[in-house]
């Protein structure tokens, strides 16, 4: 079961590397290259197919609590962190890219626990 630990580091790794090329692309005074954008939609691709992958994976029914209690932090966070570096954002770069991020973090993120709870148990 090591291929399902693999796959939630894999998937948190590369939402990290697509959410610093939006806040990237967002900050910057100019518009970035032509291929920033295809390579984040490649590596969009890749967190869409290991984000089902998991859900696949799960076996048992999900326990959303934890996903409530991270929604409870992580959004008063982000808008605090926009809040504060407001004159830096390009907000019509910034909310779409985060907003489906942070949707598809959410959703998968009860799927990814629990496939990582399960293998700490065995």
């Amino acid at each position: 079961m090591q291929r399902a630990r693999f796959l939630c580091i894999a998937f948190l790794v590369l939402f990290a590397i697509s959410t610093v090329i939006v806040l990237i692309a967002s900050t910057a005074p100019s518009p970035l290259p032509t291929w920033g954008g295809y390579m984040d939609v490649g590596i969009v691709f890749l967190i869409v197919v290991n984000g089902f992958a998991i859900y696949a994976l799960n076996k048992s029914k999900p326990g959303y609590e934890i996903s409530h209690q991270t929604a409870l932090y992580l959004f008063p966070i982000i808008l605090l962190g926009m809040w504060l570096y407001r004159n830096l954002l390009d907000f019509n770069i910034l909310l779409p890219g985060l907003a489906w991020r942070v949707f598809f973090f959410l959703h998968i993120l009860p799927y990814a626990l629990n496939i990582w709870k399960r293998e700490s148990a065995q």
